[in-house]
């Protein structure tokens, strides 16, 4: 569920280890006991999605709202009808996204990220090794919006390009994700 190297919000990676960067989207759905989770992503039902498809298709979301200077962190306000096309679809495929956090919260109990994690943490081993079959098309859809020591440096992430994206952001030692 890693993304390329390439990315221009991947985290940077450690060349004496065996891991591999990870982008910020990426990085949210396997740190769901982050603090600010539940102000970063929400909880959606999209079994067609792998969720790394779904954070490439975030990705390209909020890059088209950040080149036509618009907020990437989710309004429900669309977009004045004379915006232009790709804004206007984008927003829209973001609001249906939006939406299936109401299936996710039938099927669940709760969107919330942290509900889930809070769940996995006290379920029994023979069931947590079953998660994605229970779990089946539950997916993370981040909102546009990543936290590092109390700030969102998510919109400077879309604006930098490379690896050290991250590292000009935060003085502390960014986190990697092991594979």
């Amino acid at each position: 569920m890693s993304c390329s190297e390439e990315g221009p919000d991947t985290w940077p990676m450690d060349p004496l280890s065996n891991e591999q960067p990870c982008c910020a989207l990426c990085h949210l759905a396997q740190n769901l006991e982050r603090s600010e989770i539940d102000r970063e992503a929400v909880l959606i039902w999209a079994p067609e999605f792998t969720q790394g498809a779904l954070n490439a298709l975030v990705h390209c979301i909020h890059r088209i709202a950040a080149t036509h200077g618009k907020p990437v962190f989710w309004s429900p306000d669309p977009p004045p009808a004379n915006s232009p096309e790709d804004l206007f679809a984008s927003s829209s495929a973001y609001a249906a996204l939006v939406e299936r956090s109401v299936i996710a919260k039938q099927r669940l109990g709760t969107s919330s990220p942290r509900d889930l994690a809070q769940a996995l943490s006290f379920i029994s081993p023979s069931s947590y090794a079953r998660r994605r079959e229970l779990l089946g098309g539950v997916r993370l859809l981040p909102l546009g919006r990543f936290f590092v020591d109390g700030r969102d440096v998510y919109p400077r992430l879309l604006a930098n390009k490379g690896l050290t994206s991250i590292s000009a952001i935060s003085s502390r030692r960014s986190p990697t994700i092991r594979r």
